[in-house]
């Protein structure tokens, strides 16, 4: 075995997992194929396991190497280190919930359950090994090559009337989270790139995803990515990236979102969309309205806040405080809120739309304390790394909307691995730094 693992190069390791990252790519077209059959939404958690448990063993071996090659320190492996907390924090939290069974295996609709978190520990871990921007790269341009497939191939089937905002995921905020991944990578992709071709090839598709995405009407997202460009723009005033190109691609995201919220905009004549006039200014004046009954300590306001999140932000703190060392379990909120719901005649929910506040609930305010840190290590550790490099800068602040994106929104078995694809990418640029298992 000792000598079977010295034989394998690391940038076989890489190819391997980049290889597998790539079955995740492509796993909406086939979602889409599968759609109308029995077989619908398996694939997406067959790939789930299937690459979180190749994930475990491929980083064995990968840290079984580094060992070998006296390359193991462990202040250089904090996030894994975080993990490792975070996942025996989650394991009590499911032994000593009211449900472990639920805990565990999680339910019908999320499939949430301790064992698919530690596939996304795999995956994760899997995304870390890759170092290589070209490896990096063929798995970013699946993304965006499966965005085109799965978004455009209804309007055609249906003769550009596709009203329906669904498409392979269950919700249309699930399918707003796809588009938000995509609309930040082609924009990225338009920067990247150097010849006019390929520059305007990325601007259509840049373009396109963004009007997908304010016709799917998901605030949040839409919220995510407007703040995000502001970040961007900063750092790019700040660190001298791109300042034109990064100009360039906020000023076409505020012209498209003007000329789509305010124009009902058609594709040739055939195109047919129920009436949006000022979509997205109809969102901002309802969080002015929110922030202002919120600010007046109007209750029945604050509940209804961010399309009911208020209520539901307000359910889960209760939760939490209720179980704070090491939470409910994981999906044991859903019967909390079963029970707001009956007595607030409210419609049911079963998760606070707030990745902290589900986290806290689930496994305790230490778990969600070391999630974040989590997060804001990575964030601050490849902050200080960046050399104007688009790739590291493409999956930083991608992660980064989605990360934000997180604050008022659903963590989802087939939208969930994007975010922890590009978190582990992220961990391996921290190893690249560091020169560990780096291929040329």
């Amino acid at each position: 075995m000792s000598k079977i693992i010295n034989s394998i190069k690391y940038e076989y390791l890489e190819i391997i997992s980049c290889f597998f990252l790539l079955f995740w790519t492509i796993s909406p077209i086939i979602e889409y194929f599968l759609k109308n059959t029995s077989l619908y939404t398996t694939y997406f958690t067959f790939i789930i396991y299937l690459i979180g448990i190749f994930g475990i063993l491929l980083y064995v071996i990968y840290f079984i190497k580094l060992k070998k090659d006296n390359k193991f320190n462990i202040k250089r492996f904090i996030p894994e280190l975080l993990i490792i907390i975070l996942l025996i924090i989650s394991i009590i939290s499911t032994i000593f919930s009211s449900n472990p069974h639920l805990s565990l295996y999680g339910e019908g609709y999320r499939k949430e359950g301790l064992i698919v978190y530690i596939m996304y520990i795999g995956i994760l871990l899997l995304a870390s090994i890759i170092k290589n921007n070209k490896y990096m790269k063929y798995v970013l341009k699946s993304i965006i090559v499966s965005g085109l497939f799965i978004t455009i191939l209804p309007l055609l089937k249906d003769n550009f009337t596709f009203l329906n905002f669904v498409n392979v995921f269950c919700n249309t905020n699930h399918y707003g989270y796809y588009l938000m991944i995509n609309v930040m990578l082609s924009l990225f992709m338009f920067i990247d790139n150097k010849q006019i071709i390929k520059k305007i090839f990325y601007l259509i598709i840049y373009i396109f995803f963004i009007y997908i995405l304010i016709k799917n009407n998901t605030f949040g997202c839409y919220l995510a990515i407007s703040i995000s460009l502001f970040c961007l723009l900063i750092y790019s005033l700040i660190k001298k990236y791109q300042r034109i190109n990064v100009i360039i691609v906020i000023l076409i995201f505020i012209i498209t979102s003007f000329c789509v919220s305010y124009f009902d905009i058609k594709i040739g004549e055939r195109v047919y969309f129920k009436d949006t006039t000022g979509l997205i200014s109809n969102n901002f004046k309802s969080i002015k309205e929110d922030i202002s009954g919120i600010a007046n300590n109007d209750e029945k306001v604050t509940n209804k806040a961010g399309s009911g999140r208020g209520l539901l932000w307000k359910e889960a703190i209760n939760y939490t405080l209720e179980h704070p060392i090491i939470g409910g379990g994981m999906e044991n909120l859903r019967n909390h809120y079963y029970e707001i719901s009956k007595e607030n005649k409210v419609t049911f929910n079963d998760r606070p739309h707030n990745i902290i506040l589900q986290f806290s609930s689930f496994i305790g305010i230490p778990g969600a304390i070391i999630y974040l840190s989590l997060i804001l290590y990575v964030a601050i550790s490849n902050l200080k790394i960046m050399k104007n490099d688009t790739i590291h800068i493409m999956i930083y602040f991608t992660a980064m909307c989605y990360f934000i994106s997180s604050m008022f929104g659903n963590s989802m078995y087939y939208t969930s691995p994007y975010f922890i694809i590009l978190l582990g990418l992220l961990i391996g640029f921290i190893r690249r730094k560091e020169k560990i298992g780096l291929t040329k």
